[in-house]
């Protein structure tokens, strides 16, 4: 990490107000230890914070525009909401009778990245360092990212964009530690063990849209008792185009088997220990 961070530092001393950071902010708990490594490291740096919102986005209590929009606040700087213009999330789905999948994620091509590349393409600096919180402790996959890649796809003769990835070697208890040190609050929506400020009423670990092809099956249980309407948006259309969200079943038979789970460790409970 220290030889990424010499580096920026030279490209930034050497091109001064042609440098920026463009900070992938969604309002979630890597976002935010992202952006205060940079405002930590690198103070007097042009920083865009930029947000896709995919329409589906978390509402209550609090919207995760508005959450981000605070937090960003709070370190000085304003926050840049993106949209895909032609379509939501929802209307994705509707329009292609798919759901994304793992290895075909339009979700994040068509409605995160494609409008955050075109707001790095409005930008007037000749180096552009895209920073984006992905961790490899969550998965496998995403452990064996490039740490500091050239965006090819961005790059121009007139433009260098590199993608980094500041806080890749951090642990989820090294991300929590940081928000407690720092008092900096997570989202409502966190389950309470992650807050340190006493929050409850949370029931996620993830914190991407409201139901995410990603979810596990106690997310969705979660989701379902706390957010029914999301819920709702996502098990209506696995039932009018005839294709689920998760590979091999809807998200009510994931609940059922869920419930049908619960009530025989139940009955094994009862079966033990008698009245």
């Amino acid at each position: 990490m220290a030889e990424q961070i010499d580096v920026v530092r030279e490209l930034q001393a050497t091109l001064g107000s042609n440098f920026a950071f463009v900070v992938n902010h969604s309002g979630g708990k890597d976002s935010m230890r992202m952006l205060g490594f940079l405002r930590d490291h690198f103070p007097l740096a042009d920083t865009y914070a930029v947000m896709a919102d995919t329409g589906f986005e978390h509402q209550s209590p609090i919207s995760a525009t508005e959450w981000a929009r605070l937090r960003c606040k709070d370190f000085g700087l304003n926050l840049t909401v993106v949209r895909n213009l032609k379509r939501t999330y929802l209307e994705m789905v509707e329009q292609r009778r798919l759901f994304p999948s793992a290895q075909f994620r339009q979700c994040t091509s068509d409605l995160k990245r494609g409008p955050i590349d075109k707001f790095i393409r409005s930008l007037p600096h000749r180096v552009i360092v895209n920073c984006i919180g992905i961790r490899a402790e969550e998965s496998t996959q995403r452990g064996k990212l490039s740490i500091w890649k050239l965006n090819e796809s961005l790059t121009t003769r007139h433009r260098t964009v590199y993608n980094w990835l500041p806080i890749f070697h951090l642990s989820l208890e090294e991300i929590l530690e940081w928000h407690r040190v720092r008092c900096v609050p997570l989202h409502p929506v966190y389950v309470p063990d992650y807050h340190w400020d006493g929050t409850v009423g949370g029931y996620l670990r993830r914190f991407s849209w409201r139901v995410c092809i990603f979810s596990t099956d106690a997310d969705i249980h979660a989701i379902y008792k706390h957010d029914r309407a999301a819920f709702e948006d996502i098990s209506n259309p696995e039932q009018r185009i005839g294709f689920t969200m998760r590979p091999g079943a809807s998200l009510v038979q994931i609940l059922q088997s869920a419930n049908a789970t619960a009530g025989r460790r139940s009955q094994q409970q009862n079966l033990c220990f008698g009245p």
